[in-house]
């Protein structure tokens, strides 16, 4: 039961009584080759119809409540066309699904004031592959942001290999705040990578983070002021960050840091697994 509420404020209860009498489900049930239905008991005793045909069991929606869990997963960081699609057809079933989802993201109008859309693609990096997770690490700094608990601005830490995304909240951007932050939220939580990759930021270049990394044996690698986008893994992700802070700037922006770390952590779709995995 517990995997099939995995998304909290969805009334599974008025979705059951809905597929009491709903004729989209009978025709799937009788005619559908590709899903394996199966009745699951909700808390209340009512019996919802589930797909289990593949790993996750995803409720059949009847249509008057599919605008509702879409905007219960799409509205948590409004994240790309596919990401929305890839995470409303993994938990939930209907026909046209993907179709549906594709319509509404792409008319999202909060989306389309925020998300700036880009023709061109990042040259590619020269910096060497991982072949194992944390060891290759690129870190930058985004902000200010309307203070929360005194902080303005968030230290981004990204893994290279399984794209394991860490956001601190910071109170200001001095390269003793920087260095403390980096050891203490992912050093002493995930290891001493071996290369770190940055911008050239004054706090990076400092003699105190690179201290840092003698200390730790760690090889500090900077991007060409000429070619920025050689950071290009953690800029990419600072696009959809700062897009989706700016869609909720009004609430509890430290909440916010960690609402949109943790859904890219999940939402991830290069690598056929999210980070978590």
């Amino acid at each position: 039961m517990s995997r099939i509420e995995s998304v909290s404020d969805i009334d599974y209860d008025k979705i059951a009584d809905e597929q009491i009498s709903n004729e989209e489900l009978k025709e799937l049930l009788n005619d559908s080759k590709n899903l394996n239905f199966k009745q699951y008991p909700l808390p209340s005793g009512k019996i919802i119809w589930c797909d289990i045909s593949t790993s996750n069991i995803r409720p059949f929606i009847p249509q008057p409540f599919r605008m509702n869990v879409f905007h219960k997963i799409h509205d948590l960081n409004h994240p790309g066309i596919k990401s929305s699609v890839k995470q409303i057809a993994s938990r939930f079933i209907w026909k046209n699904i993907k179709r549906d989802v594709k319509e509404w993201a792409k008319t999202c109008i909060n989306c389309q004031k925020n998300k700036i859309i880009w023709h061109t693609q990042s040259k590619f990096n020269s910096f060497e592959e991982p072949d194992e997770r944390f060891s290759i690490i690129h870190i930058d700094i985004i902000g200010p942001y309307p203070p929360s608990n005194g902080n303005k601005y968030c230290l981004t830490c990204i893994d290279c290999f399984t794209c394991w995304m860490e956001v601190i909240p910071i109170e200001n951007i001095t390269s003793e705040t920087i260095t403390k932050a980096f050891y203490a939220n992912w050093i002493c939580r995930f290891g001493v990578p071996y290369t770190v990759i940055t911008d050239r930021g004054n706090q990076f270049r400092s003699e105190l983070f690179r201290s840092l990394g003698i200390i730790c044996g760690i090889k500090m690698q900077t991007n060409t002021s000429y070619h920025p986008q050689s950071n290009g893994k953690i800029e990419r992700q600072h696009r959809t960050l700062k897009a989706a802070i700016e869609l909720t700037i009004q609430s509890n922006v430290v909440r916010i840091y960690q609402l949109h770390s943790l859904a890219y952590e999940h939402l991830y779709v290069k690598i056929p697994i999210a980070p978590l995995q």
